[in-house]
């Protein structure tokens, strides 16, 4: 009960800030971009397409998500992007290697963040369907075992 209480006022939280968030300026995404560069970039790269030294050096695996990929980006909530970064991919059932920011960044910065990335994710070009290549696909390795199991259970 205590727990249940708990997560409804997380979420009522998380929504109020978002109704606060979803008023970003030009001075936000500045801002966003600045936090970026200094946080995100090693992982991320410059450009966020997933390339950055850090990546490149340590190998990272699975790679740092690339924030360009609209076909990615642009289906995921700001509430998922700022649960991502507050507390990191392990506890988001996401790649481990991404930290919790939640010890450094203010919430109002990580919305700031979440303003940058939105101007880095380029609506994709379509392209049909087909079957080739199918076992790849743009999600984590963890979201992708969660959606084999949400697929075998409809």
């Amino acid at each position: 009960m205590k727990n249940t209480r708990q997560t409804a006022l997380t979420f009522l939280c998380m929504t109020f800030l978002l109704l606060l968030a979803n008023t970003s300026t030009a001075s936000d995404v500045k801002r966003g971009a600045r936090i970026y560069q200094q946080y995100c970039t090693p992982c991320h790269g410059q450009e966020g397409n997933g390339r950055g030294p850090r990546a490149k050096n340590e190998a990272l695996q699975p790679p740092p998500r690339n924030h360009t990929n609209g076909f990615y980006m642009n289906m995921q909530s700001d509430v998922r992007l700022f649960k991502v970064i507050k507390f990191g991919g392990k506890k988001n059932n996401l790649a481990h290697i991404m930290p919790q920011w939640k010890h450094i960044l203010k919430d109002k910065e990580i919305f700031t963040i979440i303003a940058y990335i939105r101007t880095l994710a380029q609506d994709p070009e379509y392209v049909a369907p087909t079957t080739q290549g199918w076992r790849k696909n743009p999600y984590a390795g963890d979201e992708r075992e969660q959606l084999k199991d949400h697929i075998k259970k409809q």
